[in-house]
């Protein structure tokens, strides 16, 4: 008798570990999104910062006055790269966290399989899913060394600039203007291929986030709204 009341809260305790896990994967999914949201706009902004650059080192005025409204728009541009690097490091923290709640629980329900098969098989398609955020966290140690690297060289030529913006004195920075412009496109090369990323891991838990229940609350509310 106990066994036969046992079975019925087994079940109950699969379905809801089946259940959160999916929801954890939509979590994940979503956060995922934002994430290369804010990675958009970063290579965005890095291209903005390069060109305003760009137009105060190629059309430099006379006298330092009339490149003063064209190298304040370089700083504020510097100032925007700053902030959309911050926004991108916290949209990764939130989707790493959910990353990390995702795997640890999927982790923790492996370990309860009995069945030597289906444990493996639990443990190869985590691995696949898994790798997809390992490769996302190399790659956002690399850009952010890349990006470090070009945000220190676009504040150390603000600082250069903003006490000598006579003609003499941009062409004098040449060389270092045109590392920046350099290792500006290296970055946006480097962020394209970390959306790329975020694509093919967001692409890869679809089909989980699918089924989670609130995704499919939306569906069916959706489906009688049109």
């Amino acid at each position: 008798m106990l066994r036969i009341l046992a079975l019925p809260l087994v079940v109950s305790f699969a379905l809801a570990c089946a259940s959160s896990g999916y929801e954890r994967a939509s979590a994940t999914a979503d956060r995922t999104a934002a994430y290369r949201d804010n990675l958009v706009r970063l290579r965005e902004q890095v291209a903005l910062a390069v060109e305003a650059l760009r137009a105060l080192s190629e059309n430099p005025g006379d006298s330092p006055r009339s490149n003063k409204e064209t190298f304040e728009t370089y700083t504020r541009e510097l100032a925007n790269l700053e902030a959309a690097s911050k926004r991108s490091r916290q949209t990764y923290g939130r989707m790493d966290g959910h990353a990390e709640s995702f795997f640890g629980g999927w982790s923790e329900d492996t370990a309860r399989i009995t069945n030597a098969d289906l444990k493996h098989s639990a443990e190869e398609r985590r691995a696949v899913l898994q790798a997809n955020y390992e490769r996302l966290a190399q790659g956002k140690l690399e850009a952010d060394l890349a990006l470090a690297g070009f945000v220190g060289e676009l504040t150390d030529l603000s600082l250069y600039l903003e006490h000598d913006l006579t003609a003499a004195g941009i062409a004098s920075a040449r060389s270092t203007i045109e590392k920046a412009f350099a290792n500006g496109a290296t970055l946006q090369d480097q962020l394209g291929v970390q959306v790329r990323a975020t694509d093919s891991a967001r692409a890869a838990l679809a089909p989980l986030k699918d089924l989670a229940p609130s995704t499919q609350v939306r569906g069916a509310t959706s489906a009688r709204v049109r």
